[in-house]
């Protein structure tokens, strides 16, 4: 994601500068502006990087096998570690693998997963 993040900046950044490209020859409406234009296009390619970078970096995703708990659904993850998910949509179902997308947070009763979105769905767990 970081680097999807990085080349959207660039992209960006290019997209912006190419109408202040003119050839050698053509004259300047304001000299030695060029430079500062193109520098503020840069900056602007770069924010716009950087923002879609601090939105997107907060979410997580875990991968693992969904279980039916006391409290509702759990995943644990490869390490073991079990999150208690929050606001699971109706797709995920016990003895399913899935790998989902949202925040981990800390809740009363332990390690709990706030579910955003559902990214992919990997089958039945394997025992």
């Amino acid at each position: 994601m970081k680097l999807l993040s990085f080349r959207i900046g660039i992209l960006c950044s290019i997209v912006l500068a190419l109408p202040f490209s003119r050839p050698a020859a053509a004259q300047s409406y304001c000299p030695g502006c060029e430079a500062g234009v193109i520098g503020a296009a840069i900056g602007v390619g770069a924010g716009i990087g950087a923002g879609i970078y601090f939105i997107h970096r907060s979410h997580t995703s875990l991968t693992g096998c969904v279980r039916e708990a006391a409290s509702g659904l759990s995943a644990t993850a490869k390490d073991g570690t079990s999150y208690q998910l929050m606001n699971a949509p109706s797709q995920v179902k016990a003895g399913e693998r899935f790998s989902l997308r949202g925040h981990k947070i800390t809740a009363t009763t332990g390690r709990a997963f706030r579910v955003d979105s559902v990214s992919r769905d990997d089958g039945a767990c394997s025992p």
